[in-house]
């Protein structure tokens, strides 16, 4: 079998089980949405944080925001900024993962600044440009150890021939070839979405999840702002700055869990990231009169009531 017949078999099966998959569909949520462990406002130069993640030893906090070429080395327990790292000119730069040494930054046109030994006399970086352009929109990036490679998610179009009002697309760049993956790895499937809420438990938030995804719309008003993988289940976990929205995906493509993020506390959602117990962070942009901010959730498996 070839690699495209594969990947073709793959596609197949992936909307099968995305689209008649009950078995998840009332996924008990680990996090108490409404009740952050932890929560605090940032520097006035972090008022576009854009991504964010958490540096292997868990010291610190990594983020990143949209119009500077820099690093942002965060105090995780209060978001101070401990350090400035400039690595590369001005840009719109999206997403931030630190993977062993090593440092990746994501732009919003899908290329990838490798960064070694960040922060000292002997920083390096590489640039990696590949198939995806501004197009895309590229606003999540992720670390998937399972298959040693950078997830990519795109707000805009999905690639290729696929309809953008029907699919989003999450692409992989090879951490050990150093290449784009130029088909998706996976693909959010507007008709799976409703396929979930039809057939969910519907919970307080479901009328205002199913007009966001009604049908009728022209638009699939999903534009994902940023990724990460769960280190302990492996699920996907993607923000959307439109409906402010969470979307939980397992590593098969089933949509596990959706739901309305409180817009009293996350006003644009923009960084995701987790540390290695599974707590969560969530940064957020300034908006208007509120400042940005980073909210810490707790991650408790054991959790079952649900919003």
């Amino acid at each position: 079998m070839t690699p495209k017949h594969l990947f073709i078999l793959f596609i197949c099966c992936f909307f099968v089980t995305v689209s008649f998959s009950q078995e998840h569909h009332n996924h008990a949520d680990p996090y108490d949405w409404d009740n952050p462990a932890q929560s605090f406002s940032l520097d006035e130069r972090l008022v576009e944080i854009s991504g964010l993640s958490v540096e292997p030893t868990e010291t610190y906090l990594l983020a990143v925001q949209d119009e500077l070429g820099e690093l942002f080395v965060l105090d995780k327990m209060t978001g101070r900024i401990v350090q400035q790292i400039p690595f590369w000119k001005e840009g719109d730069y999206e997403g931030v993962e630190q993977v062993g040494s090593t440092v990746y930054v994501v732009k919003s046109t899908g290329t990838i600044y490798e960064i070694a030994h960040a922060g000292t006399s002997e920083q390096t970086v590489v640039k990696y440009n590949g198939f995806l352009t501004g197009d895309n929109d590229i606003e999540g990036l992720s670390y998937w150890p399972a298959r040693n490679q950078l997830l990519l998610a795109c707000k805009a179009q999905p690639g290729g021939e696929l309809d953008p009002n029907r699919y989003k697309a999450i692409y992989a760049f090879d951490l050990e070839t150093k290449s784009f993956l130029t088909e998706p790895l996976l693909l959010l499937d507007r008709e799976a979405v409703s396929a979930y809420l039809k057939d969910c438990k519907p919970g307080p938030d479901h009328h205002k999840l199913c007009d966001i995804f009604d049908p009728e719309k022209a638009d699939f008003d999903l534009s994902p702002a940023a990724l990460a993988v769960h280190p302990l289940t492996d699920n996907f976990y993607l923000t959307s700055s439109k409906g402010n929205l969470l979307i939980v995906i397992n590593s098969a493509g089933e949509i596990l869990h959706i739901d309305k993020l409180p817009k009293a506390l996350h006003r644009q959602p923009e960084g995701l990231c987790f540390d290695l117990a599974g707590n969560l962070y969530i940064s957020n942009e300034q908006k208007k009169d509120t400042p940005p901010v980073i909210h810490y959730y707790l991650y408790d498996p054991n959790r079952t009531t649900e919003r």
